[in-house]
């Protein structure tokens, strides 16, 4: 039990490595008198855990039965750059068309709901 808990230790260490800024975007760049700082939101999570008893079927031998389970998972996104010139330092977004438009159908819903609920509320009063 302790061999799996020390490999899952370093799978979880290996991801940990591995999801980083540098996943999404790649390292800085300079370029002149201008360096590119990559930004990223990065999330992550783990679970794991063991157990042992005599529920259920008794194994032949009489033993404890054990078992132990783990998972793990992350992601990471872009969210923008930081521009560093010899007299400025700015952070520019990055603009996601996806989102946008996913905001833009909710915006129209809403909309939709408060004049069909204005339209109910006039008919109602006549």
């Amino acid at each position: 039990m302790e061999q799996s808990i020390e490999r899952s230790h370093e799978l979880i260490g290996q991801m940990l490595d591995s999801l980083n800024t540098n996943a999404v975007f790649g390292a800085p760049v300079h370029e002149g008198d201008v360096t590119v700082i990559p930004v990223a939101r990065v999330w992550y999570g783990f679970g794991e855990g063991s157990g042992s008893g005599t529920g259920g079927a008794p194994s032949e031998s009489g033993q404890v039965q054990m078992g132990e389970g783990g998972g793990g998972g992350g992601r990471a996104r872009p969210l923008g750059y930081i521009r560093i010139t010899g007299d400025d330092v700015r952070f520019e977004p990055i603009v996601d068309p996806g989102r946008l438009a996913l905001a833009g159908m909710a915006f129209a819903a809403w909309n939709v709901f408060w004049i069909a609920a204005a339209v109910r509320a006039f008919a109602r009063r006549r």
